[in-house]
């Protein structure tokens, strides 16, 4: 993708969420890339950000930074303890028929 079509899109992002206390703006910039732009299209982002960035807003650019660096804490797994070590009773798999994994 042109980092032309990169910088007019970023821009058009941060223009929208620019009337979003600061925080808010920042996390809704961050999750519009995350969650509507490819990989391929964020991999680009991530190119043309490490050359320099021309063009972007200031908004746009403390968006990515944060973002680039990733969560601000490490994900904690939920670890289960059963001590009993042994499966539950009464429950039994449920397997739906059509459609999903199911078959």
């Amino acid at each position: 993708m042109k980092s032309s079509d990169l910088v007019r899109m970023a821009n058009q992002i941060a223009a929208y969420f620019g009337t979003y206390p600061k925080q808010e703006a920042l996390d809704g910039i961050a999750m519009h890339i995350h969650n509507f732009w490819e990989p391929r299209m964020r991999d680009d982002l991530k190119k043309y950000l490490d050359e320099g960035g021309d063009g972007f807003s200031p908004l746009f650019l403390e968006a990515m930074a944060s973002y680039f660096k990733g969560p601000k804490s490490p994900l904690k797994q939920a670890a289960v303890q059963n001590q009993h070590k042994v499966a539950p009773k009464g429950a039994a798999p449920s397997v739906a028929s059509g459609g999903g994994d199911a078959g």
